[in-house]
């Protein structure tokens, strides 16, 4: 097999001679190269991660002769994924997206770094670079200790798109921790994995608000498909369930939205009542408008007695 190090690749001249110029101003931190690969890729590498912004035409140029390089430069690559620095972070993911699925082999292969931080990056590269072949990795490095790399997995399956994910997603909607719920909803939705409705219908009573909001706009990209479950869900005990269930009906829209959601304007609670004024508003349909045009009659609250305005307005000017 030919030594890929020995490759010679080609260099804008104006990217080389700024490293050549910023050599003498930047202190390494990291070994000495072990190859000429490795120090070609770390001399353009000081350009493409620059925020100075006399390097700022040169950056890409930079950022391409490293993507160029292809495959041979992801190793050196993933090792300076354990950077502290947010601009080389965004520098190693632009180059890595660029080379795509060839350098997914050497990428999945690090899924296995004892570094969580590296592997949580690396799983999200992997979701930009949305190559089908990572899948299989992914789900067994989706139920790390490390929470940050459980995130970033369950986030990389709804980038992908690969319904070999599902179960995966399925029983990261279950974790402990917010944040993987949270991207486990947004996977859900963008695969539209439809054993999840229950379980998303579960989240919207969550304690976290970033969860919440996910799973209800997953909810949402379902449809028709999640109307029957989000009415059986309005009475819930938990009224974060109920409240956001007649939103989210609102948003799907429908003659049949607007009647069942009209059962809720008789609820106690006036967040509840002026939710269900604003899904039959948001439903574009005119069969519960009459409901609401009676209610009127005895409503005391201010703001949903402004939602009720705004529906007869709209619906009977």
């Amino acid at each position: 097999m030919k030594d890929m190090a020995c490759k010679t690749y080609k260099i804008p001249f104006l990217v080389f001679a700024a490293v050549i110029f910023m050599a003498a101003s930047v202190s390494a931190v990291e070994p000495p190269p072990r190859n000429e690969l490795e120090k070609r890729i770390d001399s353009l590498f000081v350009i493409a991660s620059s925020g100075e912004l006399k390097y700022i035409d040169l950056v890409q140029p930079a950022v391409d002769s490293i993507a160029a390089i292809g495959a041979p430069a992801v190793p050196r690559l993933v090792e300076k994924y354990t950077t502290k620095s947010a601009r080389e972070r965004l520098a190693i993911n632009q180059i890595l997206v660029k080379i795509g699925s060839d350098g997914v082999p050497y990428l999945t292969r690090s899924l296995h770094l004892d570094n969580p931080e590296q592997v949580s990056r690396i799983s999200g590269t992997l979701g930009e670079i949305k190559d089908k072949m990572a899948v299989p990795e992914l789900i067994k490095t989706a139920f790390h200790e490390n929470w940050w790399v459980r995130s970033a997995c369950a986030g990389a399956f709804g980038q992908i798109g690969d319904s070999a994910a599902n179960d995966a997603i399925l029983a990261l909607l279950g974790d402990s921790v917010e944040t993987v719920r949270k991207s486990a909803a947004v996977s859900a939705g963008q695969l539209l994995i439809e054993a999840s409705i229950p379980l998303l219908i579960h989240m919207l009573g969550d304690q976290f608000y970033g969860a919440r909001l996910s799973a209800a706009e997953a909810l949402t990209k379902f449809g028709d498909r999640a109307v029957k479950p989000l009415v059986d869900s309005l009475n819930s005990a938990n009224e974060l369930v109920g409240n956001l269930g007649c939103s989210i009906l609102g948003q799907i829209g429908g003659d049949m939205v607007a009647v069942a959601v009209a059962g809720q304007l008789e609820h106690s609670s006036p967040i509840r009542r002026a939710l269900a004024v604003e899904a039959i508003y948001n439903s574009n349909s005119s069969l519960a408008c009459g409901l609401v045009e009676l209610m009127s009659e005895t409503e005391t609250d201010p703001t949903v007695k402004f939602y009720i305005a705004r529906t007869l307005n709209k619906y009977a000017p």
